[in-house]
């Protein structure tokens, strides 16, 4: 009798082309990736996620999956039931999705940014069940200078807690400095995000090193079209047609000092934080001075959040551990980015570089 195992690997050695694997990070670009990238090549099959606005009509209702199946799939493998899958029932479901992908000679890509996220026992345990599933597959993964990372992390929720169209009536205005937001988040969202070479880790464990790449956010900053081309290079599809759907492109553009002190003047005063939570979604926007597409509509300055030199102390020490590894696997120059803070590391960290 064939496994499920064996049965999943089956159904992916009937697939003309390697499947790819991205799995995050957030704030490296990952939205720019999927709504422009992997939803539009022309030779891309693409199982992520739809969650941008051009898509909320169609696949909303889908929990911005693909379709009903990915939907179910992804369920399975990554939320409900993450711990306890049926295999059997995702290589039926894996079977359908690739049929077309088959047909049409195009790279399934498999794309969710929460891979990277939750406690580090779901992503070990997200990494065995992709494995299970896809058998052999392509890991692409981004990293960001950790506290370029957070700051970035920082202002999306501010976006989401106060302008998300999702947000209920009612809902009060949301603002902290920085400081608190670490202090009321690092052991829950934000840890997660510091441990990127744990996280690497697991899929190299489950996938093979050769299998997974990485690359860093300031290697697109950097040049942005020799990132993008590279990431396509790695995925095999053809690059100059990459390049074209990227160009130009920016989501989730960063907040100005406007919204942030028109933020904190609407939380400081009774009166402005009762009416704000009166407002509808377009209102909000208007009143924070956001176009519809979520973009400033003054220009002025870029927002900052400045993080204190305790909390940079315990944001490396998180970090070191992985960095290290990846450091040592991967050839990665993130000492040169400062992605190891060494002037902020415990005495015994500085100690076990040398």
């Amino acid at each position: 009798m064939m496994s499920s195992s064996d049965s999943s690997n089956k159904v992916l050695a009937q697939a003309t082309r390697k499947p790819v694997i991205h799995i995050g990070m957030p704030k490296t670009a990952t939205k720019t990736l999927q709504w422009r990238l992997f939803s539009r090549h022309s030779e891309i099959f693409y199982l992520g996620r739809f969650d941008g606005p051009q898509f909320q009509k169609q696949h909303k209702p889908l929990a911005c999956c693909r379709d009903e199946a990915t939907m179910q799939l992804m369920n399975q493998i990554a939320y409900n039931d993450v711990f306890q899958p049926d295999f059997q029932r995702c290589s039926e479901l894996l079977n359908g999705l690739l049929a077309e992908a088959r047909e049409a000679n195009k790279v399934p890509v498999w794309s969710w940014e929460s891979y990277s996220t939750d406690i580090l026992a779901k992503r070990r345990i997200r990494a065995r069940n992709l494995k299970r599933v896809f058998g052999e597959a392509t890991i692409i993964m981004a990293l960001r200078h950790p506290l370029v990372l957070l700051e970035s992390a920082y202002f999306q929720q501010l976006k989401r807690d106060n302008v998300s169209p999702s947000l209920k009536f009612g809902r009060p205005p949301f603002y902290l400095p920085m400081d608190q937001w670490l202090e009321q988040n690092f052991h829950g969202e934000i840890l997660p995000h510091l441990q990127f070479g744990e996280t690497v880790q697991a899929y190299v464990e489950q996938f093979g090193l050769e299998n997974v790449h990485v690359f860093l956010f300031e290697d697109l900053v950097k040049d942005e079209d020799a990132f993008f081309r590279r990431v396509c290079h790695v995925m095999q599809i053809d690059a100059d047609e990459g390049a074209t759907l990227i160009q130009g492109e920016r989501d989730n553009e960063r907040w100005t000092t406007r919204q942030v002190d028109i933020l904190k003047r609407v939380v400081s005063s009774p009166l402005m934080a009762l009416k704000f939570r009166l407002l509808n979604h377009s209102q909000r926007m208007r009143l924070l001075e956001l176009q519809s597409d979520g973009t400033p509509a003054v220009r002025s300055e870029k927002a900052i959040a400045p993080i204190s030199q305790n909390w940079k102390k315990e944001i490396f020490n998180a970090v070191a551990p992985g960095a290290k590894w990846l450091m040592d696997n991967f050839q990665l120059p993130l000492d040169k980015y400062g992605y190891l803070g060494t002037e902020y590391l415990d005495v015994s960290d500085k100690e076990g570089q040398h």
